[in-house]
């Protein structure tokens, strides 16, 4: 495994403090010099009530009775939604959610970021980051028995299980961090659901129909600084020109599509925290402490930190994003 070098590494270097760098003939000459003056409070702060009170009456005043603040609900923060740039993926979860409370929706786009593609994997061993996986398919499960029917609940947790196998086929490109086969550069209408890109369809046809054309593509793509976006135009207007050539392959390209989700649905996501009582938010925390403890190659730390958090969360869900201030004057 490489190196760790992100944030997160230990300082290398300590850092030394002021006084270890000056002699002490030097450390001596300061106290030596150092103004000394007298306190400008001979007396120490306090409030004087009594004096306070016959101010107050003397001007005519009452004293103030204390007053009580109804408490305020402040919202940390909504999870930013996750889109894989698979239509038939992320559709699935936008219609699951659709019409349901915020926190649910937070919940699961947290379960997206933080266990089944987790990006950021500082000390985590693979088998940490597999089973963190199968920890995120049970946590979505959980939710779905909680907050949907039968129906939604079925193409919720197919499109679910697909996220997770998208993760376990990540590959790690360092020490700590995660790279995964999803897109970047999504098209969303105005209902959040997700379009396919039409370039994958213009390459596809350009690479059966247009071998050399197509190898100009790949040519500009590797020009350095501008070589994404004349790639991009030159493809652009190769496929103006050729419409009725992708048209013709359009029943191909779908196949291929079709066989590249079924490869993806033949990945094992690890099993390490499967069936687990979902009926309660009590049973399934406990379900999830005895599994962790059949498997004490985990690090029990983290795993034990992830189930914390959890349970520290009011009501069923599984995270928290309110917090009720309160307070007396």
């Amino acid at each position: 495994m490489d190196q760790c070098t992100c944030y997160n590494a230990p300082v290398c270097q300590r850092i030394q403090p002021w006084t270890e760098k000056i002699s002490e003939a030097q450390m001596e000459n300061i106290k030596k010099n150092f103004a000394s003056a007298k306190s400008m409070n001979d007396e120490p702060l306090a409030i004087k009530k009594d004096s306070t009170i016959k101010d107050s009456l003397a001007a005519g005043t009452e004293e103030a009775a204390p007053s009580d603040r109804k408490a305020a609900i402040s919202v940390l923060r909504h999870v930013t939604p996750y889109y894989t740039g698979y239509a038939r993926i992320d559709n699935a979860i936008t219609d699951a959610l659709y019409g349901k409370s915020q926190e649910l929706k937070d919940n699961v786009y947290d379960i997206m970021w933080n266990d089944l593609l987790r990006h950021n994997v500082h000390g985590l061993t693979e088998d940490d980051r597999t089973a963190l996986i199968s920890l995120g398919v049970q946590k979505a499960e959980y939710l779905a028995d909680q907050f949907m029917d039968d129906r939604t609940k079925s193409s919720f947790m197919e499109a679910i299980r697909s996220v997770a196998r998208i993760g376990m086929e990540g590959r790690r490109v360092s020490a700590c961090k995660m790279e995964y086969n999803v897109k970047h550069a999504i098209c969303l209408d105005g209902n959040n659901h997700v379009h396919d890109d039409n370039m994958e369809e213009y390459l596809y046809t350009m690479e059966r129909e247009a071998p050399e054309e197509y190898k100009t593509y790949l040519k500009l793509k590797k020009t350095p600084k501008t070589g994404a976006e004349e790639a991009a135009f030159f493809a652009l207007h190769w496929a103006m020109k050729n419409l009725n050539l992708i048209a013709a392959n359009r029943p191909d390209y779908q196949r291929r599509k079709d066989e590249q989700y079924e490869k993806l649905q033949k990945t094992k996501i690890d099993d390490t925290f499967s069936g687990a009582d979902t009926s309660s938010k009590e049973n399934f925390l406990a379900s999830i402490v005895e599994k962790l403890k059949m498997n004490q190659n985990l690090q029990q730390s983290f795993f034990m930190e992830q189930i914390m958090k959890m349970s520290e969360t009011s009501g069923v869900y599984l995270l928290g994003r309110q917090m009720v201030l309160s307070g007396k004057a």
